[in-house]
């Protein structure tokens, strides 16, 4: 999506491209995970929904980024949970601040991840987390951590589940 343009804009052609790529996916019998990044069109919840429903296809399912919809101005479990669960298979683990859009440990920003965690637990959630702390920015399409920054957010991370009752060892 270009900056500064409506998302409604866009929506036929994403939902065109993602629907090709769920048939590409079929054909290949694997399942393609759409994640809320920011800057595109299925970046808040409602969007989202709107690509994984439209589409309507078992080969595409959502990823969920709390860091990212903090950045957007979404509080991830509040405003999205509910709405996405159902298409819910893969998490990256990764938290901001709401007033400076500053990634920072799980549990230390606005991301909601200890509530999301739990609710996750409650409906038997059996996809997979991914730590994707992004703690030191590298360039403006990625972010870098190193060992000491991963090592932090690791333990972050482990202390939420710890006191959600997760098991993960």
């Amino acid at each position: 999506m270009r900056p500064g343009t409506d998302p409604a804009s866009w929506r036929d052609v994403v939902l065109r491209r993602m629907a090709a790529l769920a048939e590409v996916a079929r054909a290949a019998g694997v399942v393609l995970v759409h994640e809320n990044e920011k800057d595109i069109y299925g970046d808040v919840p409602e969007r989202c929904l709107d690509v994984v429903e439209s589409v309507g296809s078992p080969h595409l399912a959502l990823a969920w980024d709390s860091a990212n919809f903090v950045q957007v101005g979404v509080r991830p479990y509040t405003d999205g949970y509910a709405l996405l669960r159902p298409y819910l298979e893969y998490v990256q683990v990764k938290d901001a601040l709401a007033a400076t859009g500053a990634v920072v440990p799980a549990g230390r920003g606005d991301g909601e991840v200890p509530e999301t965690v739990r609710a996750l637990r409650d409906d038997g959630f059996d996809g997979f987390f991914s730590l994707e702390p992004h703690l030191s920015e590298a360039h403006s399409l990625g972010g870098f951590s190193g060992p000491e920054l991963f090592t932090e957010a690791w333990e972050a991370f482990t202390t939420i589940l710890d006191a959600e009752a997760v098991p993960f060892r």
